[in-house]
């Protein structure tokens, strides 16, 4: 294929019918949708980092995540906490909760936290 999207991964030509994930402006197949250190297929809604406009490293877990990270943080200019990773299950209920009620209660915030399972300061966020 001359012309038409191509793959930011492997340069191939996309066709209609693939299957594809978007980071940014560029457009992947799924199977270059990959963690360069890992080579683990990258999903919907997954945090990760993107280098070289077309390579990503994706994001560890808090259990897994070693003493380099925080290395990796001090090189910046602001210290901050881990980022949360909200997956789909997640998202769906903050939304219901968050489109009936704009501006929810602490005492609902604390429910939400309770179902969802995230800190209390994400909820707020």
């Amino acid at each position: 294929r001359c012309f038409g999207t191509k793959c930011a991964g492997c340069a191939q030509g996309i066709s209609p019918s693939d299957l594809v994930r978007r980071a940014r402006s560029k457009v992947f197949h799924l199977n270059c949708f990959t963690c360069m250190m890992c080579n683990k297929q990258l999903s919907t809604g997954e945090e990760l980092y993107i280098i070289d406009e077309n390579k990503f490293v994706a994001n560890v877990s808090d259990k897994e995540t070693g003493s380099n990270e925080n290395d990796d943080q001090n090189l910046g200019a602001k210290r901050r906490g881990p980022r949360t990773t909200i997956k789909a299950k997640q998202l769906e209920t903050l939304k219901a909760a968050f489109a009936a009620t704009p501006k929810p209660t602490r005492h609902i915030r604390e429910q939400l936290a309770q179902e969802t399972g995230l800190n209390m300061r994400v909820i707020q966020v």
